[in-house]
């Protein structure tokens, strides 16, 4: 679920003003003193987490008023169905029925709404039916939010009670067993159903007596070690410790407390610096989001660079960006730093006008935010050819390939001279517009190659939006990019990169796999345990036809594999292992594999001259 739009009028310093076509991501920036929190503060008060008070009114004390769009998606209403929102009916097309009735605003997918606030306190929420429909605040998302101060205790306990899955849920909200919706009135219908059932699988809100069996299904460990690892990534140093208290009356909430390597005494997560203190709250939801069995949240962060240095911005804005692809991200900002990873159409520029209220700049241009992001031409003075690549491992991976098939590309300490790889996350962000831009002011013009992952889909189409989407920006801006052809953009033929090294028969050679049938089924374990349930998993089975029921199904259809499989997922399986060793794994196997292996991305390079000149008769081995 997402905001598509938002309306605001008459709300701290906003008289009116209205934001449309919200993305996964929404971004303010703008000067101190614009409104940039009071848009922020209009959303929470939308979702109850932000009380409004008189000084929010205008002069004249009329009624705030905040209208929101959402966009709800067919798994968002099977949501809703399964937690017994809105309509209590069991039968998904009876509740689906009957939740159009009770919501008659919500069409094609999305639902208008208007939340009036007057000057005594009284909320409504308005779907122009009626003037305040209850069951609109039923289908809210789950809202995440920041603030300046950092602080933790709210933030904390509301993400952790989350991890307690919906049993403790609707222990804690004492709901009746036959219908979610309602509250127990103690009328103990339930007690001939539990009796019926062995102990093994009684649930916890069914018997207090097996609550602390129940709580080891938690996984309250296994969450702590992804959060622990996803906290040392972002620039983490100590260890974070949880600890599950089982006292009912303290509503088995979990301690969390942090130790540095070999230092004795853990100390309460508060005394973290507020900076750390950001990227733990970051990776706390990076961790919780990170799980595919979690419904889709809103998170909003005031200021996600306060606090930080420069290079822990740019890790900040990573995580968000990454939130951002499963979530909806909303945030505020002044630092370039987190900017890079976002398009242009998910930033808004919120000014005063002439009589100091706050709007959205209707003449913001990109170039004012690129401007503020630091590039410059000086990067690209002593480089022939740039290659663009979505994927940070790519950059590291790509060099291993242009060194076998290519001379006098690499200096005499073994670096790369006259080609830069630059990593984006998209192709159409702005770290990706700022490049080209400068690109062309220094003449590369059209020595470039854009290598876009295939995700499994129609390369050609893929192709053709990213050159028609930059002819658009062309048309718009004021400094010129280089002209994009389709000879400028690769479309990987597989998945991503990391597809091109799954030849069984190599990968038996280095000792990665015992022999071809044990690649099979070894994927075919992952297959049944969790591939299945993957998104590019579903995009697959649909792409052959059927779903795979052994080995050699796999194996019938490994090209489709290779194409509609997530890289990453299919990577982790049979390299995970070899992470400190990988470079020299990966030379080895792209000296041991045939270049056809490679066609697609070695017949694109080879079309421009600076590298077929420098094509080796003989390729080079490692």
């Amino acid at each position: 679920m997402q905001i598509e739009r938002i309306v605001i009028k008459n709300f701290k310093s906003i008289r009116e003003m209205e934001i449309g076509e919200i993305e996964s991501a929404l971004i303010l920036v703008g000067r101190n003193n614009t409104g940039k929190t009071s848009v922020v503060d209009a959303l929470r008060a939308v979702f109850g987490l932000y009380k409004v008070t008189e000084k929010d009114f205008n002069i004249k004390k009329q009624n705030i008023e905040i209208g929101l769009t959402l966009k709800l998606t067919r798994e968002d209403l099977e949501h809703l169905h399964r937690q017994g929102r809105v309509s209590v009916y069991k039968r998904y097309d009876v509740w689906e029925k009957d939740f159009y009735a009770k919501l008659p605003s919500c069409e094609d997918g999305r639902l208008s709404f208007t939340c009036t606030i007057n000057w005594k306190g009284d909320v409504r929420y308005s779907d122009g039916f009626r003037k305040h429909n209850p069951k609109i605040q039923e289908i809210f998302p789950r809202v995440y939010y920041i603030d300046t101060d950092r602080r933790l205790s709210q933030f904390q306990e509301d993400l952790l009670m989350f991890r307690e899955d919906v049993q403790l849920e609707q222990l804690r909200a004492s709901t009746c067993m036959f219908s979610p919706a309602k509250v127990c009135n103690q009328c103990f219908q339930c007690i001939g159903l539990i009796n019926q059932k062995p102990p093994a699988e009684l649930r916890i809100v069914e018997t207090a007596r097996l609550l602390e069996y129940k709580l080891y299904q938690l996984n309250v460990k296994e969450f702590e070690e992804k959060l622990n690892r996803n906290y040392r990534k972002n620039g983490g140093h100590e260890r974070l410790i949880f600890t599950l208290n089982c006292n009912t009356q303290e509503m088995f909430r979990i301690k969390v407390e942090t130790c540095r390597e070999n230092e004795g005494n853990p100390c309460p997560i508060e005394y973290l610096s507020n900076g750390m203190r950001s990227l733990y709250m970051l990776s706390m939801l990076e961790t919780y989001t990170d799980d595919d069995t979690r419904i889709p949240s809103i998170i909003i962060v005031e200021d996600p660079e306060i606090f930080l240095h420069p290079q822990l911005q740019k890790i900040s804005g990573e995580i968000l960006y990454r939130l951002s692809k499963k979530n909806q991200v909303i945030f505020t900002t002044h630092s370039p730093n987190l900017l890079p990873n976002f398009t242009s159409r998910q930033i808004r520029q919120i000014i005063l006008d002439d009589e100091y209220y706050s709007i959205v700049n209707p003449r913001a241009h990109i170039d004012s935010i690129l401007n503020a992001l630091g590039y410059g031409a000086n990067d690209f003075m002593h480089t022939n050819f740039v290659f663009i690549v979505e994927g940070k491992q790519d950059k590291s991976r790509l060099p291993l390939l242009l060194e076998k098939y290519y001379s006098e590309i690499y200096d005499r300490e073994g670096r790369l001279q006259r080609i830069s790889i630059i990593t984006t996350n998209s192709c159409t962000n702005i770290k990706t517009y700022a490049n080209l831009k400068y690109m062309n002011q220094v003449y590369i013009r059209d020595q470039f190659l854009m290598i876009r992952d295939g995700d499994g889909k129609d390369p050609e189409e893929l192709a053709s939006q990213l050159c028609h989407y930059y002819e658009a920006r062309n048309e718009e801006d004021i400094d010129k990019l280089p002209q994009i052809t389709r000879k400028n953009v690769l479309i990987l033929k597989y998945y991503s990169f990391e597809n091109y090294f799954f030849n069984p028969e190599i990968m038996t050679v280095l000792g990665i796999v015992k022999s071809e049938d044990n690649f099979y089924e070894r994927l075919w374990e992952k297959w049944k345990e969790y591939l299945w349930k993957l998104k590019s998993g579903k995009n697959l089975v649909q792409a052959i036809g059927k779903m795979p029921e052994s080995p050699q199904d796999l194996k019938d259809n490994m090209e489709a594999v290779r194409v509609h499989l997530r890289g990453h997922n299919l990577y982790d399986i049979f390299y995970g292992s070899y992470k400190k060793e990988e470079q020299q794994i990966l030379r080895a196997y792209i000296d041991l594999a045939p270049r056809d292996d490679f066609k697609d991305i070695l017949d694109t390079i080879d079309c421009f001259s600076y590298f077929n000149s420098r094509k080796r008769s003989h390729p080079f081995p490692h």
